[in-house]
């Protein structure tokens, strides 16, 4: 096993998404060193090896016995595709494997164990949950715990492109906590509905359940939004991307106006302000689509990194996160098998919306 000094030598495959696992190396170095790409010959994969300075290897078995880790950026069995089993041979060799989310239940149970048996680790890569505004978010749903607010009715959405990473999300905000389905709603539109309960608490979940099936990563209408409705006011993270804001719940006592005019002085509360961003910085979340991709998600994908590197060294916390992940991954089958299969639009392909208009004074100064 390397020591926690030593540069993991790692491989990528797959040269799509792949590319930004790259990416995440490079960021990541010295802790990991790019050591050659996993691809088909495509001239896609010759060019990011040229690009990269880098090995292309043709077929996962030409890579040699001291890489240490592989990131399988290529779609699982349960999408069809090669992922899995690419997983699996890396690790029967010892070499660690993070494999591109999602993964079904009986994989990892595979995986873990394969994993266990030859010395190594595995993990699945969910870049969502590392998101910024979705790590702020959950901070605070653990704040709200350890001062004793709980949430009384959670409201949600997602598509089937990102559901698995909102059911991981889902587990964190209600730690612990069984889904019980009430009641399932028709298709209507692009979106169905569910109700259900976690641990207790009341959850509806509305999730995008259209998809091109000739574009299948691109062009849902939400990837994650949750609101939690606490006794004292709601917190709602308006998207993957943010904000975060705080909603205060509306409380104006009507004794103030006991004197049959506006008061001198008002409760306490009433000092507040009645939104709150949480979001540190917006100028964060209004950047470009493509500095989102270059940064964030290039950022996320290098917590795995190191979260898989830690994890050599922790076999305890190992099994933990593997026992939490297959928890997560068995409730995205269950739940997914509820919703049914997306409907499909080959002509689903939005243009872009020329939004600049709305920024006229006249639009947003609003009445006046």
């Amino acid at each position: 096993m390397k020591n926690k000094t030593e540069t993991f030598k790692t491989v990528v495959c797959g040269t799509a998404f792949g590319i930004f696992y790259i990416e995440a190396i490079k960021r990541a170095f010295p802790d990991f060193e790019l050591a050659g790409i996993v691809a088909n010959g495509s001239e896609r994969s010759i060019k990011c090896a040229q690009n990269y300075n880098t090995r292309l290897y043709r077929s996962a078995e030409d890579i040699p016995d001291d890489i240490d880790l592989a990131c399988v950026a290529v779609r699982s069995s349960s999408l069809g595709g090669a992922g899995t089993d690419l997983s699996v041979g890396f690790l029967k060799r010892g070499i660690s494997v993070i494999l591109e989310q999602p993964v079904h239940q009986n994989d990892l149970q595979l995986c873990f164990k394969t994993a266990q048996k030859n010395g190594c680790r595995f993990m699945v890569g969910d870049l969502y949950l590392n998101m910024p505004e979705v790590r702020r978010f959950l901070n605070v749903c653990e704040y709200m715990r350890s001062i004793g607010q709980y949430p009384e009715y959670i409201t949600a959405k997602s598509s089937v492109q990102a559901f698995y990473p909102f059911v991981d999300i889902l587990g964190k905000i209600i730690p612990d906590g069984e889904v019980e389905v009430k009641s399932v709603g028709e298709q209507f539109g692009s979106f169905k509905e569910i109700m259900c309960g976690i641990g207790g608490v009341p959850l509806s979940i509305q999730y995008n359940n259209k998809m091109n099936p000739k574009d299948p990563d691109n062009h849902m209408q939400v990837l994650h939004s949750f609101c939690c409705y606490y006794p004292t006011g709601r917190l709602e993270l308006v998207d993957t991307r943010g904000p975060l804001i705080w909603y205060p719940r509306m409380n104006m006592p009507w004794s103030v106006l006991d004197e049959g005019r506006l008061p001198d002085v008002y409760p306490k509360h009433m000092y507040d302000a009645s939104v709150q961003i949480l979001t540190r910085d917006l100028s964060s979340i209004a950047k470009p689509y493509y500095k989102y991709a270059e940064d964030s998600w290039v950022d996320s994908i290098t917590r795995d990194l190191m979260e898989i590197r830690s994890l050599t060294f922790d076999r305890r916390r190992f099994i933990m996160k593997s026992q939490q992940e297959q928890k997560s991954s068995k409730l995205w089958n269950e739940l997914s098998q509820i919703f049914g299969f997306a409907a499909l639009d080959s002509s689903l392909k939005p243009e872009p919306a020329d939004l600049s208009g709305i920024f006229d004074a006249s639009i947003l100064r609003g009445e006046e």
